[in-house]
């Protein structure tokens, strides 16, 4: 009767390891990285990656230097709803009118940050440069 019950005990709690560690994997995890150039015809990138197994929908975004809304750079009207599938990435491109200036005096101690409204999420604020 012990051993059945010491089983059950072993068993339950591999059981629960594995749970454990399957919520850890299937996390919800994006991150962000930039590819910035000084030229307006070329353009800068900013790549928002989608890290988790499943794809996720991008609803909206918002791009700023901290605190200064007026250099806001904001998407044209189609880039809404767009589908980051599982394991991939996004590439936004600010070039011709869309580009902006990231140098020390263009930004002058201030950071540029990505906001990202996901379909059945809250929004998230990341850091991209700065």
């Amino acid at each position: 009767m012990t051993f059945l019950a010491w089983w059950g005990a072993c068993l339950s709690t591999l059981l629960a390891v594995v749970k454990l560690l399957e919520i850890w994997r299937d996390r919800f995890r994006i991150d962000v990285g930039y590819n910035f150039t000084g030229q307006p015809d070329i353009g800068n990138e900013i790549y928002v990656r989608n890290l988790t197994g499943y794809p996720i929908i991008l609803s909206y975004w918002g791009h700023w230097p901290f605190r200064v809304q007026s250099n806001s750079v904001t998407p044209q009207e189609d880039a809404r709803d767009t589908r980051i599938e599982a394991h991939s990435r996004l590439t936004l491109t600010f070039r011709g009118q869309d580009y902006f200036d990231w140098g020390v005096e263009a930004l002058k101690g201030r950071r540029i940050y990505l906001r990202l409204c996901i379909a059945g999420r809250r929004p998230v604020l990341r850091k991209v440069y700065g």
